[in-house]
């Protein structure tokens, strides 16, 4: 069923950067706080809530996931709400293909906390073949970038293997994107290169996620990527 109220103009974007705030900070803190419905509610407007939760993906689930924490089953019916009246796209090849990476992963995070999603309303199907990744560096950095709800610690295995054999392309899209002065992108490659960073970190990594903290000390969704890298780092893959 397609969203039948939109949300007001210019309320999405801010939306966004207020729950990547709240997860970092759920993140970051003791206990276990945290709840969907409670953004939502403090968001005031339900839509542009809902579109934050669609935005950020399998991300909205950070705190449960990292943390070993229960999603409570109101939470899960936001998420199922999001995905319902925000729908994939099915129309262009291009950006069905990249959905369905995103979808994909947050039916592997919920399935995770106990909940099937499989067969949820809105949500590109899920298929065993998958696109291979590009394989000159800068488009395979541009997807990543896109793709970044996707990566640790939600990656499945096999996007793990295949991005083991490219280090060195994951390396140079993040010091392209620092290079661009381009905060949000160098944080969501780094992101991805926290994937092996328990058994062969990446000598560029640590030092590229206390540049970023200080650069993008004021955006909240660059935060939230280098607190999720920080807190994957460390936590063998699932």
């Amino acid at each position: 069923m397609p969203i039948t109220s939109a949300p007001t103009p210019g309320t999405v974007g801010p939306a966004v950067h207020l729950l990547a705030g709240a997860l970092t900070r759920a993140l970051l803190e003791e206990g276990d706080g945290f709840r969907l419905g409670r953004f939502l509610a403090d968001s005031g407007d339900r839509s542009a809530g809902l579109a934050a939760v669609r935005v950020l993906g399998a991300d909205v689930l950070t705190p449960f996931v990292l943390k070993g924490l229960p999603l409570p089953g109101e939470d899960a019916a936001l998420i199922e709400a999001a995905v319902r009246v925000y729908p994939a796209p099915q129309d262009q090849p291009r950006e069905t293909a990249l959905w369905r990476v995103r979808e994909a992963a947050l039916v592997r995070a919920l399935a995770a906390l106990g909940v099937d999603a499989s067969g949820w309303e809105g949500l590109t199907p899920v298929r065993p073949a998958r696109q291979p990744p590009a394989p000159e560096w800068v488009p395979l950095a541009v997807d990543l970038v896109r793709l970044a709800c996707a990566a640790p610690p939600f990656t499945d295995a096999t996007v793990r293997e295949e991005l083991a054999r490219r280090r060195l392309d994951l390396t140079r899209g993040l010091v392209r994107a620092l290079l661009r002065r381009d905060a949000l992108s160098a944080a969501r490659l780094a992101r991805w290169l926290t994937f092996d960073a328990v058994t062969a970190r990446p000598p560029l990594l640590a030092p590229a996620l206390e540049h970023l903290e200080i650069v993008g000390a004021d955006d909240a969704r660059v935060l939230l990527e280098t607190t999720i890298a920080r807190r994957t780092m460390t936590r063998p893959p699932a």
